[in-house]
């Protein structure tokens, strides 16, 4: 798999900027107080590094030795927030006298917290542990007291949501917040909400439908993108502003946008062919019928991450008459789920676009979408791959939806340039 991590190193976005998303964010503990609810001392001094700082410590007087914590964390917030940055290196942080162990999981250890303790500072609350990652990273963790309490980093207000509730996210210094998952005040897009019963199946699912601003306006057609997974695709995945801030600034033409909610979620995206056929046959079909959406294939996409990143490339390789435009976010292709493979590796090579992506902290799944990439390129395909340091975490999914949207239906100075 080494020419697997070249290629993702050389493929991986750089950054800018770094920051939380305002909007992800939690209060966090008072600037004015420590964990424990004593004031904090004012900042008398500067250190050179954190070693610095854990050798002062090891060396002021026990009297003294909880008051250069406090003046520390004041001095690292102000600096670079907490985690403490300092070069490469990330510094979990945690204050407590009530603990007995404190340890950091996250997308860099698989969500597994052995052997990754924090150290405590004797003679202070302070536990603390250093991990190096990669300059421009995104990553979600949480700490592990006592083996069995994971809580959000109190003193970190960046979060970040996702389908077992927010974690707390440390961002790299060259890492850039996306901009198009905000709000602005620019022309929002309507959603209408219903309720889509089939015959396929026998099942009745929620769906949203997003419509661009000034779709009741006029007359026209307009190309439509499916998610699955659609209710957290808009909860957890900010699509709705994404399209709002991607239409706004001429970056993609007007689409509609269709939200699927699963019913079974591990059942139908995984080779479910009724499920397909309810979709394609069915869904599709009311879609077509109840908006203004063109049904040349190349006019619809389907999107979706992980299980739904797998249907997302099934639905297209079975379907190229209806969908010639697939976006799989950190695809589950591998092991039971590598059936895909083979079904792209004995197809024509179809006028498709197929986007993929995926993180290095994702090793299991970005190594077998690669695979399945490299393929595609080898022999012909349209294929668009990116790698990104980051986790199985919607904090990369929503930061990248506009990648594969740019991908299928790029706006240039004279229209629309679908490749």
């Amino acid at each position: 798999m080494q020419h697997l991590r070249f290629l993702a190193l050389i493929l991986v976005t750089l950054v800018i900027f770094q920051g939380c998303n305002p909007e992800l964010t939690n209060p966090g503990p008072s600037e004015t107080t420590t964990s424990e609810g004593v004031a904090r001392p004012e900042n008398d001094r500067e250190w050179e590094s954190f070693n610095d700082f854990i050798t002062s410590v090891y060396q002021a007087a026990d009297s003294n030795k909880q008051a250069l914590v406090d003046s520390f964390l004041i001095w690292a917030d102000d600096l670079t927030g907490i985690p403490f940055i300092e070069e490469n290196t990330a510094w979990f942080l945690y204050t407590s006298n009530s603990v007995s162990s404190v340890q950091v999981a996250g997308d860099f250890n698989g969500w597994n917290p052995n052997g990754s303790s924090l150290n405590h500072l004797t003679g202070t609350n302070l536990h603390y542990r250093g991990e190096d990652f990669e300059m421009d990273a995104r990553l979600d963790y949480k700490f592990v007291l006592n083996g069995n309490n994971w809580i959000l980093d109190p003193r970190n207000p960046c979060t970040c949501s996702g389908g077992y509730g927010p974690n707390s996210e440390l961002s790299m210094p060259n890492y850039v917040q996306p901009p198009e998952i905000q709000t602005y005040d620019i022309p929002h897009g309507s959603l209408e909400s219903f309720y889509f019963s089939d015959t396929t199946q026998g099942r009745t699912r929620s769906v949203k439908v997003y419509l661009p601003a000034g779709y009741e306006m006029g007359s026209e057609t307009f190309r439509t993108a499916y998610f699955h997974d659609g209710g957290e695709y808009i909860s957890l995945g900010y699509a709705r502003n994404v399209l709002d801030y991607l239409i706004y600034h001429e970056e993609i033409p007007p689409i509609i946008g269709v939200f699927v909610n699963p019913t079974n979620r591990m059942e139908e995206y995984a080779y479910d062919y009724n499920f397909m056929s309810m979709f394609v046959n069915e869904l599709v079909t009311h879609i077509d019928t109840t908006y203004r959406t063109s049904q040349l294939p190349e006019h619809r996409a389907v999107i979706g991450v992980s299980l739904g990143g797998l249907a997302s490339l099934f639905f297209t390789i079975q379907h190229p008459e209806v969908f010639l435009k697939c976006g799989a976010y950190s695809p589950a292709i591998w092991g039971e789920y590598n059936d895909v493979v083979a079904m792209y590796e004995n197809s024509p090579v179809l006028p498709a676009k197929i986007y993929i992506d995926g993180g290095t902290y994702e090793a299991s799944f970005l190594d077998a979408a690669f695979e399945l990439h490299l393929y595609l390129d080898a022999n012909g395909w349209d294929t668009r791959a990116f790698v990104w340091h980051e986790g199985h975490s919607w904090g990369a999914w929503r930061a990248h939806l506009d990648e594969s949207l740019k991908y299928f239906w790029p706006m240039t100075a004279t229209g629309i340039d679908e490749g």
